[in-house]
């Protein structure tokens, strides 16, 4: 690392080093971790910017929808002149102009049981924003079968959760959400609404939780559910636990 190289990196991150339990270890950390975004809706453009603010070495970004004007009330990352384009592009274009040392992968189409696992193999971290509980499944299968730490946001109306699944150490999505077919609330924004902020307060504590983990600091929200309330000001974290009887997780061996 040249002299001017190191200048504008201690000047970027001197914010994040001077943190005791991040400091110049923690952020060499953030900058050589790979991760990947599934969703670039109202969580994933929160996401994605706190992610390249915070060094991220390499940003892989998964979506085959391109920007519609219903998405600008919450996907923040995206203009007028964006409506039409393919989000991955957009997405990519917003990270260089933030911080040009952030490489992103570009996945303009959506996980499959195809691709999925291949995908998922190249990440140290996979960010869950997605709306869908099919998408959600797939995830977390790929994520337990290759023992990936998955980290989970979903929304609706005025309320979050998140939560950090780590194979071997947790319950996965699966133990928690197994019934969720049958009362998705906060799997569909679309037919329950969201209010805008809500998906960045949840974007924000997932990335929140990806730099604890990379950095190895901290209370993790593993076999955790933190739930957050924005119209009464209310945060509350349930106890969860792994299911004996998962389906996905049970006796399964990582590759």
């Amino acid at each position: 690392m040249d002299d001017q190289v190191d200048s504008e990196y201690f000047e970027r991150y001197k914010r994040h080093i001077l943190i005791r339990n991040i400091g110049g270890l923690g952020q060499r950390r953030l900058v050589q971790a790979k991760v990947l975004v599934v969703g670039l809706g109202g969580i994933g453009s929160t996401v994605l910017q706190h992610l390249a603010a915070a060094g991220i070495g390499k940003i892989g970004i998964v979506d085959q929808d391109n920007v519609e004007l219903s998405n600008l009330q919450r996907q923040t990352i995206y203009t007028y002149e964006d409506i039409g384009r393919n989000k991955v592009t957009v997405a990519s274009n917003f990270v260089k102009k933030l911080n040009k040392n952030v490489g992103t992968i570009e996945y303009d189409f959506f996980l499959d049981s195809n691709n999925s696992a291949n995908i998922i193999s190249e990440y140290d971290v996979v960010l869950d924003g997605t709306d869908n509980i099919e998408a959600r499944k797939l995830i977390n299968q790929c994520c337990v079968q290759q023992d990936k730490p998955l980290i989970f946001g979903g929304v609706s109306g005025w309320e979050g959760l998140v939560s950090l699944f780590v194979y071997n150490q947790s319950a996965c999505f699966e133990c928690i959400f197994s019934s969720s077919e049958k009362n998705p609330l906060f799997l569909d924004c679309s037919s329950e609404g969201v209010l805008g902020v809500t998906t960045s307060l949840v974007g924000t504590l997932m990335v929140a939780e990806t730099i604890k983990f990379i950095c190895g600091t901290g209370q993790l929200l593993t076999n955790k559910l933190l739930i957050c309330d924005a119209l009464n000001g209310v945060t509350e974290i349930l106890n969860v636990q792994k299911n004996k009887k998962c389906s996905t997780c049970k006796n399964v061996t990582s590759l």
